[in-house]
């Protein structure tokens, strides 16, 4: 599964997506509206394009779990040229196994499209276990290089997006008053009144908001956000 603006994104480098494609986490849930990697492909989606998840179901060929190297065997290939992973890894309990297995499974060249949230609400399915920063994810694949150009945050609502590592946040500090005059006054007014502290005294609060990587497998990777002092 995908968001409307991870979809819009990376649609943008659909020729450079090569099959054979997998896609981790590919079931179909029919009680709300699916966006789906696949159209990230527009019209022209490779013919060995493969889907996993953990469950059974409409958009699962094989039931794989990415955490088990038992499991990877089981692929009916063990190179891929695309690999797609939208807003998966936050439910993963073993980030470190996945991450290892879906390094070994790209081929040299291949691409990685790479979206999970940054600030986002609980929502378990069946976990949410985790949240990520750009450094994050540039640690856990240190044998793909993410493209700063083609990577980008967005939102949970419109479809700007953002320089990766720019991430939106509403400023109740010195920022306040770049804000349009009327907005300033009610949080001020707000504070003065004591009103919804838990809000208004805080120093900023985040939007809502995903990191969409785009990354090649290298040979001799160069990290993109990760400082290899800290290793």
């Amino acid at each position: 599964m995908a968001t409307v603006q991870t979809i819009q994104h990376f649609q943008q480098f659909a020729a450079d997506l090569n099959g054979p494609v997998l896609e981790i986490g590919s079931l179909v849930d029919s009680s709300y509206k699916q966006h789906l990697p696949k159209h990230i492909h527009n019209t022209g989606i490779p013919e060995n394009y493969i889907g996993i998840d953990i469950f059974p179901g409409e958009g699962v060929d094989h039931v794989i779990n990415l955490c088990k190297a038992e499991d990877v065997q089981k692929l009916p290939f063990q190179q891929f040229n695309t690999i797609h992973c939208h807003y998966v890894m936050e439910h993963v309990t073993d980030i470190f196994a996945m991450s290892q297995h879906i390094e070994k499974l790209l081929a040299p060249g291949g691409v990685l499209l790479f979206s999970v949230p940054f600030a986002w609400r609980i929502h378990r399915i069946p976990i949410d276990m985790w949240r990520f920063t750009p450094q994050s994810i540039d640690y856990l694949f240190p044998n793909i290089e993410f493209i700063h150009e083609r990577s980008a945050v967005s939102l949970r609502k419109g479809n700007k997006t953002y320089p990766m590592g720019e991430f939106p946040e509403f400023n109740f500090g010195k920022q306040l008053d770049t804000q349009p005059a009327y907005i300033s006054w009610y949080v001020k007014a707000m504070r003065r009144l004591g009103l919804h502290n838990n809000i208004f005294n805080q120093r900023a609060l985040l939007h809502e908001s995903n990191i969409m990587m785009y990354g090649i497998k290298r040979q001799s990777p160069t990290y993109t956000y990760f400082d290899t002092q800290y290793l």
